[in-house]
């Protein structure tokens, strides 16, 4: 890997203290993170070596209670889109319709929640078994990106290299490609 003394040593101007690999100053905090994540305003700390665990059980706790609310209300509002149809065809009580309506915006705004969690979650599991954090992800930086990209050209170019074959032999049988 390298000799210790030939690597160089990176100082943190803010703290006035030498600082380990991984390590980065956050501005919100003040202070120096080792293997800071990010620096989450839900918590109002930065997630770091320390508390990434507790982090990630937050993300898991909240999707666990989110998915909750979706599967149980969901009942609740296939009846309530069954009353609106019915609410179109008959003259039934504005006062009734206003809460109805308000009970189906907060569980599609439940369900939206969900959806953009989960794929936080997803991020960030990805990070955690990737051994990266999400600045280092930002910065681009380890072998695991490249390769991404590398294999991720590869077959995208495969693909389109399978396509245009394909659409190149039926051009010259004279078929149709399109329609």
């Amino acid at each position: 890997m390298g000799d210790p003394e030939t690597k160089r040593k990176r100082y943190c101007l803010m703290c006035n203290v030498f600082k380990p690999d991984r390590c980065h100053h956050c501005s919100a905090c003040n202070r120096c993170i080792l293997n800071m994540d990010h620096h989450c305003p839900w918590v109002n700390n930065c997630v770091g070596f320390w508390n990434r665990k507790f982090f990630l059980l937050l993300l898991f706790y909240a999707l666990c209670c989110l998915y909750f609310v979706d599967v149980t209300m969901l009942d609740t509002f296939i009846s309530t889109v069954q009353w609106h149809l019915q609410a179109y065809y008959h003259e039934l009580d504005l006062k009734e319709l206003a809460i109805v309506c308000l009970h189906d915006v907060t569980y599609l705004f439940a369900l939206f929640l969900t959806f953009i969690l989960t794929k936080f979650a997803y991020f960030h599991l990805t990070l955690v078994r990737k051994n990266m954090t999400t600045l280092e992800s930002l910065e681009h930086k380890g072998t695991d990106y490249e390769s991404a990209v590398t294999v991720a050209f590869a077959t995208l170019s495969r693909s389109s290299t399978l396509a245009l074959t394909i659409i190149c032999a039926r051009c010259s049988a004279g078929t149709r490609v399109c329609g």
